[in-house]
């Protein structure tokens, strides 16, 4: 099964690098994300399209794997 969803990446703040985006809901509930859980992005230069995304409870409410 493949499940592709598409979001945009927005500036939250002038002074700051980083980019913000929306989890869609499809995508949550395949990885069981919650509030609260962090999120690990890892780039694999051998694989050059390939994001690895992984989940950790990083304050126990809850939800996440790999």
């Amino acid at each position: 099964m493949t499940l592709k969803r598409e979001t945009t990446l927005i500036r939250v703040n002038k002074n700051c690098d980083s980019l913000r985006t929306t989890i869609p809901k499809p995508i949550m509930d395949l990885f069981d994300l919650k509030e609260g859980n962090r999120i690990t992005w890892v780039y694999d230069p051998k694989h050059k399209a390939v994001v690895k995304v992984s989940c950790s409870n990083g304050n126990d409410r809850g939800g996440g794997r790999e």
